[in-house]
């Protein structure tokens, strides 16, 4: 038992050390795109991976080579994608064939056996829960498919070779999945950290002046307001509104900055989701009128209800329904709300238009301080609603492609039963 056991061991161990790699290489994030080099980056390591597990393999089974050199395949595919799953197998596939024997191209099958159901499966491979239900399913099937071909192939296989191997195999392969997907909740807080110490600073900038810009401000406004009342200099008579327009505006940006960092802990209360954004939608629709915008949402009638403050809620919404509306450039636009998942913490609601679309590289900006893609704004609406969202312990996130528009997902806590 114990030529089986060392070797498998040595092969888990190279699995976590290589996992562990992988993430300082390119971190694990809920939901990112992976560029190009990113994916090819994730293969090799996987290949790497593989490549040592071979080297350790048992040597006890007559002419064949087992070892765990299968796991880096099925875990490159389901996280990185097809490209990593198959660069993994071919390198897998051309060192099993390098070492040769009679089992080689047996070898060389199993491979190509775990990169098929690893990507039949990837699909299923989405949220948490379904994660840890589709990777029961992969498990189980390829362990019995593996089972099946060395049974057939393999009749001097001891019976304790089996439990011991598949054993390992699935250890391997479910702290693996945990390993990742506990990296890449410690890689999201990193990013929550970071992006909080941006906007402190901001918060910083806007408790030091924005109290004191107000006031003259307040001052300029009357005096125009008074002065173009029964003027009759023509020039101030035209002027007089756009100044007044220029000055509500920065006034409204002063406002913004004062919401960032306005004191005070969310009014928490049980609400009806469906009910809430029928009255929130209702607010908005004329705007999206206005801009030749359909706004749709069905009611489900399943009374979801959720834990939150209404005025925040309502306000984020409005914030990201006004976003939605803006990027569609006046053509004809559509944006949908609707309920895309839900857990038992939780419910996500997402936000999706036909607009004009992100980059992967304004994804990355969105919500810093600043930052925007209008050619008139402040950057600063989008820190409203992370901040306001993180208040009452949601989370929102952002999906988007040039030219084919954008989905916000916006998750909420729900009423514990």
């Amino acid at each position: 038992m114990k030529y089986f056991l060392q070797p498998l061991f040595v092969n888990i161990a190279v699995i976590f050390s290589l996992t562990y790699i992988a993430n300082t290489i390119v971190p694990f994030l809920i939901e990112r795109k992976l560029a190009l080099k990113a994916k090819m980056l994730y293969g090799g390591v996987a290949g790497i991976c593989a490549l040592l597990c071979m080297a350790y393999p048992i040597e006890t089974l007559k002419d064949s080579f087992f070892d765990l050199r299968n796991v880096p395949i099925v875990v490159a595919t389901l996280y990185g994608g097809l490209l990593p799953g198959a660069i993994c197998t071919i390198i897998v596939s051309i060192a099993r064939l390098i070492i040769g024997g009679h089992f080689a191209f047996l070898g060389v099958v199993l491979a190509l056996v775990a990169f098929v159901i690893a990507g039949a499966y990837k699909g299923f491979f989405t949220e948490e829960m379904k994660k840890w239900r589709a990777g029961i399913v992969i498990a189980a099937v390829y362990t019995i498919i593996y089972m099946m071909i060395i049974h057939s192939e393999m009749n001097f296989l001891p019976r304790d070779f089996y439990w011991i191997y598949f054993i390992c195999f699935n250890v391997s392969f479910f702290t693996s999945i945990l390993l990742i997907e506990r990296l890449t909740f410690i890689n999201m807080r990193l990013e929550e950290t970071a992006y909080l110490d941006k906007l402190s600073v901001v918060g910083q900038m806007a408790a030091a002046i924005a109290h004191e810009v107000r006031n003259p401000l307040t001052t300029v406004r009357g005096l125009i307001q008074f002065l173009a009342k029964d003027t009759k200099d023509k020039k101030l008579e035209e002027f007089a509104p756009l100044i007044l327009d220029e000055l509500d505006r920065t006034n409204k940006i002063i406002t913004d900055y004062l919401n960032l960092v306005k004191p005070g802990k969310p009014d928490l209360k049980v609400l009806q989701l469906d009910k809430l954004i029928k009255d929130t939608l209702s607010l908005i629709r004329p705007y999206g009128f206005l801009h030749n915008t359909v706004i749709a949402y069905e009611l489900t009638g399943e009374n979801d209800e959720i834990v939150a403050d209404e005025h925040h809620v309502k306000q984020c919404l409005i914030n990201i329904i006004k976003n939605a509306i803006e990027s569609t450039d006046g053509k004809e636009g559509l944006i949908t709300v609707y309920k895309h998942s839900f857990s038992k913490d939780s419910i996500t609601l997402a936000i999706e238009d036909n607009g004009k679309g992100m980059s992967e590289e304004e994804l990355q900006q969105i919500g810093l301080p600043f930052y925007t893609t209008k050619t008139k704004g402040t950057g600063l609406g989008t820190m409203i609603i992370s901040r306001l969202i993180r208040d009452i312990g949601g989370s929102v996130r952002y999906e988007s492609k040039p030219e084919e528009g954008t989905k916000v997902l916006l998750t909420l806590p729900v009423k514990s039963s």
